[in-house]
């Protein structure tokens, strides 16, 4: 990461750069197509511009009637655009919150599902997941134009999407300080009472609820089932967490294990893989395996692994991951991501893949930009905000100010992951226990947790070995894995998968596991 200046509180830098990174998302279909509507560099003044903000109170919501056809049917639905108040820590409005709401059929129906929806960085939007995942429709960036969603999940569920406050079209008060808000707690409780008034207004309080987050909303998600077990406001039957992040730091060897079999992944797909194996499934299984044993053993061993032993398992490593095993003998079997990202693409000089998606590749026109418009793995320029606006007014909603894709002005200078019980912030958060705590208190609770085989930057495997150690029911888990980057749902071919998966989790009747990791 460039050197910013100082935050008013402390951040974890390497979860920062990870998150924000997983905020802006890839797309391997997406970036073979799209027109850039800005510059890298712009879009990338515009991501650390200061925040702005509003001066009017919240506005009574907008409803309009549409249509799309989803899953080959033609599925009515209303959109309502609410604006709620965001008190602040005397009160008083900090700040107001944007939703967009999606409602099937020409009346609401209490008895269907409902599930809120929102991204992460912290400082991102809930564009990618609206408008390139699961909303009703779907943006293209090839054209500019906004067209039916197949793959949206309008068909199972209600959909509410969130702007957290100082993204999108979510703004703060001119004059007021909204930095209660950026942190976790704060977020998370901001994000917990406009869903607790969303149900309420709209009649659905007694309706199936659902969390969806992805990256860092992953966090989010957790930390919203622990805020509400204060108030017990919310009625959830299930947690959705895509590309998950549940912990800001974790042990040098784990998170060493849960890498690997995305970089095993990444050399399949690109053909440096030496292993045999029948498909990038077969392989991301098999380098779990030897990750949690051969690996495990050697790392845990640490200093004292014997030169024999060191040469042997960095020849079966290097089998898994397509680089040689001199180098990774050299690093006693530690792999940096940046260095694999460039050994992909067999050490040419001034070229790497993505870490969003290993499956891009980078050139030397993108060093010069500031992290992390430098990975060559995000959609730098594709998503313009007045595309979006343009959007907005379609829904008969005029947004308070230019609306914010992303704000790295929150993440970087104003943002802390958890607070200590003396209200200091601190840099460190584990939000397993706050999950385990939730499941445990509601015994109807579901969990489904994805990833994509290709993201070397929130790592599958990783949270997976967490949950694997967590004291969860694995009735109530269902674990998937795709062939995709970071942003599952804007690939094109995994988000039809994505959806028939959650269509099936958000229509189950009760606890039911399914494990295909």
């Amino acid at each position: 990461m460039n050197a910013m200046p100082p935050p008013r509180r402390p951040t974890w830098r390497s979860m920062a750069g990870a998150l924000v990174l997983a905020a802006l998302g890839a797309s391997a279909s997406h970036a073979a197509q799209a027109r850039p509507d800005v510059t890298a560099a712009a879009a990338s003044a515009k991501a650390f511009a200061p925040t702005a903000t509003r001066t009017l109170g919240a506005r009574p919501p907008v409803v309009t009637r549409h249509h799309a056809t989803i899953a080959g049917q033609r599925v009515a639905y209303q959109a309502i655009v609410s604006e709620w108040p965001v008190p602040g820590d005397d009160g008083e409005p900090m700040g107001v919150m944007v939703t967009e709401a999606y409602l099937a059929g020409k009346q609401p129906d209490a008895s269907r599902p409902v599930t809120f929806i929102y991204n992460g960085g912290p400082g991102s939007s809930s564009w990618s997941l609206q408008m390139e995942g699961l909303g009703p429709k779907l943006y293209q960036a090839a054209t500019g134009a906004f067209v039916d969603n197949p793959d949206s999940l309008l068909d199972a569920s209600d959909l509410v999407f969130i702007d957290p406050l100082g993204t999108g079209a979510s703004f703060p008060l001119a004059g007021r300080d909204a930095s209660p808000a950026w942190n976790t707690p704060g977020d998370a409780e901001s994000i917990r009472s406009v869903i607790e008034r969303w149900l309420r207004d709209n009649g659905r309080t007694t309706s199936p609820q659902f969390l969806m987050g992805e990256s860092y909303g992953t966090m989010r998600s957790v930390a919203i089932l622990h805020a509400d077990a204060k108030h017990n406001a919310l009625h959830l039957h299930g947690v959705i967490l895509l590309s998950l992040v549940l912990k800001t730091g974790e042990n040098d060897d784990i998170q060493a294990i849960g890498l690997l079999p995305s970089l095993a992944a990444s050399a399949y797909v690109r053909g440096l893989r030496q292993a045999p194996a029948a498909n990038v499934e077969d392989a991301y299984a098999q380098a779990v395996q030897f990750a949690r044993t051969e690996y495990a053993s050697a790392l845990l061993e640490g200093a004292s692994l014997s030169a024999e032993r060191l040469h042997a398992v960095a020849q079966a490593m290097s089998a898994q991951v397509g680089i040689s095993p001199a180098p990774l003998e050299k690093a006693h079997l530690r792999i940096d991501r940046n260095a694999f990202a460039h050994a992909l693409l067999g050490g040419k000089a001034n070229e790497h893949a993505g870490s969003l998606d290993t499956r891009q590749t980078g050139g030397p026109d993108l060093d010069a930009l500031p992290a992390p418009y430098n990975d060559p793995s995000m959609t730098l320029g594709k998503r313009p905000e007045h595309a979006f606006e343009g959007y907005l007014k379609s829904l008969d909603y005029v947004a308070a100010g230019e609306y914010r894709y992303l704000n790295l002005a929150i993440n970087r200078g104003s943002w802390f992951y958890s607070v200590k019980e003396t209200g200091d912030a601190t840099d460190s958060l584990d939000t397993v226990p706050w999950l385990v705590d939730a499941m445990h208190a509601h015994p109807s609770l579901r969990l489904f947790t994805a990833g994509g085989y290709f993201d070397t930057n929130t790592p599958l495997g990783v949270a997976t070995y967490q949950l694997d150690h967590a004291d969860i029911d694995r009735s109530r888990w269902t674990a998937k894995a795709y062939a995709a980057g970071h942003g599952i749902a804007e690939d094109v071919v995994q988000r039809a998968k994505l959806a028939g998966d959650l269509r099936a989790f958000v229509k189950a009747p009760g606890p039911a596991s399914t494990d295909t990791r």
